[in-house]
């Protein structure tokens, strides 16, 4: 028989003449078919058991051939949801070929391409990654190479990151072709960047923290700690590296604690916390410190993480705040403000051993300070401080006060601030200075608290943070005194004039005339009103109306004697009280107010402005013990006034006019 039909077929299917799936549905065929012609042929006991052997390997290849497809199928989903492919680069060629859909997959490519040149491939790599993969074609590797990382153009314009697992082809004892097992790895760089970012973020955070954060293995050796623990410790920070806290020169008695509390940890597997005292020169601090469990991937204690935070402006306030109480209760008491003010010192000098305070108030008119309190100085220097001027280079207080800011002398003797006064610090053996301004509430200065020690030193953090403290404690004080008294004032002053108003006035007068009648002597009232001052107001307006009243009540002021007691009772109506005066020489004080009056002249918008008053005058008689009495007599002879002529003054016999 002839072996051509066999030999074309062979032919036809190596050049695609027939379809290659053609072929394997027919071979599958014919195996099937193959058992039944066995069977059919079957005439003894041994063909029958041929049939079904054939029966039986045909189910075998149909297995096996649907095992293959289903294992082909899921490698091909799995290369596309895993965005692999394979890549060929064949060095002779200088050509790249893929797989069928690989450049696809990964480029974004039209499925039909199957290849490029490498110079093309090498122009679509980032510009950084280009001449490496360049060395990389010249110079291919000998051995198998994993973890190859490089970026490349997206057919959509996007950068796309690429990881090539390569294998060399030897031929003719030299590389010819790489073979390139490439996946998609952009997600994972991208995971990666914002993962560093987080973790740099997380580590400038650590080193800019303001508690100390350490970390420690558990023979607790300290594997970090930022740059925190320089504000407490001489050891350079590389030096904390590699030593226990007993190495880095903790007490016996706070190593044993923090030894003791890693150690709960370390068999609990709990957090902890607790405070310990450290000593740094010749400062005390009080942490608190808190122990956190740090695990492995296997959930296996590894390391132990400590935050230290400095509490001791805390715990010290903790201390001061039984004290600060009872100044508290003193000022809402209304204890006098010496009293309050000696008391506030006592309390800041036994938080500072050695020390001596002193608080100076800044006068009215802001140019110098008043020593206020300070017992524990010697007498003689405080007689000497009584009046401090402010200014640029007058010793601590006075400067403190002119640049309204801490000033620290640390040696008196030596300070420029004190040259002008040295010859009044030595013979008390001062050495050294601190004062801090003290503010009100909207930052207005109010005086300056001052420490004093009997030898040079500078002061801590912890002691200007507690003098500041105390500042604030003392402005409350101030405040308190301030408004008390500007309540006082509101109460018993009239807001125009700041003479007293009408309430005060007859306060103040029925204690005068009890005065008067107890010891028998003479009292005379006046009762003055301002001439046609209704017009005043509408002519001119209230604001000079003011003025007016405004400038009356200075010429009050000017004539009448400091014993002497005026008030405004309302409107343009004023009243006095003349102690030890007859009637006769109360019509003198009338006329000289009334001179004084007419003859002012107040500046206005259209030119000057003039003004008269009439008043009248009563002497209190024995039997008259109430004000009301006098001051209506007086009342009676100002409206004869008033009937004459007005700009006049009328007592009790005649008037008299200007």
């Amino acid at each position: 028989m002839s072996k051509f039909p066999f030999r074309f077929a062979a032919v036809a299917v190596e050049r695609s003449l027939i379809p290659r799936t053609f072929v394997r549905q027919s071979a599958i065929s014919a195996l099937l078919c193959l058992p039944l012609l066995l069977s059919a042929l079957a005439t003894d006991q041994r063909a029958l058991l041929l049939g079904q052997t054939g029966w039986l390997a045909a189910l075998c290849c149909g297995a096996l051939w649907l095992y293959g497809r289903n294992q082909r199928r899921k490698a091909r989903a799995t290369l596309q949801d895993a965005c692999l492919g394979l890549l060929e680069f064949d060095l002779a060629q200088q050509y790249v070929r893929g797989s069928v859909h690989t450049l696809q997959r990964l480029l974004g490519l039209p499925a039909h391409t199957r290849g490029m040149n490498c110079a093309r491939w090498l122009m679509l790599l980032h510009p950084e990654d280009r001449q490496l993969f360049s060395n990389l074609l010249q110079h291919p590797p000998g051995t198998p190479e994993t973890g190859y990382e490089m970026r490349i153009r997206h057919h959509s314009g996007h950068w796309e990151w690429l990881e090539m697992n390569l294998q060399p082809t030897w031929r003719h004892g030299k590389v010819q072709q790489l073979t390139a097992i490439c996946r998609v790895i952009t997600a994972r760089k991208h995971d990666e960047a914002a993962m560093q970012q987080r973790e740099q973020q997380f580590r400038t955070l650590v080193e800019n923290a303001e508690d100390i954060i350490a970390r420690y293995d558990l023979e607790l050796r300290c594997l970090f700690i930022n740059r925190s623990v320089s504000r407490f410790s001489e050891l350079p920070l590389e030096e904390h590296l590699g030593k226990t806290p007993r190495q880095k020169g903790w007490s016996d008695e706070a190593s044993a604690r923090f030894e003791q509390e890693c150690q709960l940890l370390i068999n609990n597997w709990e957090a902890r916390r607790f405070e310990l005292e450290l000593q740094h020169g010749q400062q005390r601090h009080i942490f608190e410190i808190r122990l956190f469990p740090e695990f492995d991937k296997a959930g296996m204690l590894k390391s132990i993480l400590s935050v230290d935070r400095d509490v001791t402006a805390t715990r010290q306030g903790e201390r001061l705040l039984a004290k600060e109480n009872e100044v508290l209760e003193m000022i809402a008491g209304n204890h006098p403000l010496p009293q309050t003010l000696e008391q506030i010192c006592q309390m800041m000098e036994s938080q500072q051993p050695g020390a001596m305070c002193a608080v100076l108030l800044l006068e009215e008119d802001g140019q110098s300070l008043r020593f206020a309190a300070g017992l524990s100085l010697p007498p003689a220097y405080r007689k000497l401080s009584e009046r401090v001027m402010v200014g640029p280079s007058v010793g601590s207080c006075g400067t403190a006060a002119h640049w309204k800011r801490t000033i620290v002398v640390d040696d008196i003797l030596n300070s420029p601030l004190w040259a002008h006064a040295l010859h009044k610090v030595q013979p008390f053996g001062l050495r050294a200075c601190w004062s801090m301004p003290i503010f009100s509430s909207d930052r207005q200065l109010l005086g300056t608290l001052a420490t004093y020690y009997r030898e040079p030193r500078s002061p801590s953090q912890e002691e200007l943070a507690l003098a500041q403290r105390i500042t604030r404690i003392i402005a409350i004080a101030l405040q308190r005194d301030g408004h008390e008294k500007q309540l006082y004032r509101l109460a018993t002053q009239d807001g125009l004039t700041e003479l007293n108003n009408r309430r005060q006035f007859i306060e103040l007068a029925d204690r005068e005339i009890e005065r008067s009648r107890r010891h028998g002597g003479r009292m005379s009232v006046l009762m003055m009103d301002l001439d046609r001052f209704k017009d005043i107001n509408d002519h001119y307006g209230h604001a000079i109306g003011d003025e007016v009243i405004r400038h009356f009540s200075q010429v009050c002021r000017e004539v009448l004697r400091a014993s002497d007691l005026c008030g405004r009772l309302g409107g343009e109506e004023f009243a006095a009280v003349l102690p030890d005066t007859s009637l006769d020489d109360a019509r003198q004080v009338a006329e000289r107010l009334r001179g004084l009056a007419s003859s002012a002249r107040l500046a206005t918008v259209t030119g000057t402005l003039g003004y008269t008053v009439s008043i009248g005058v009563a002497e209190r008689r024995a039997d008259e013990t109430d004000i009301d009495e006098v001051l209506g007599r007086a009342d009676k002879q100002l409206y004869q006034a008033k009937r004459e002529g007005r700009n006049r003054v009328s007592g009790a016999a005649l008037a008299h006019s200007g």
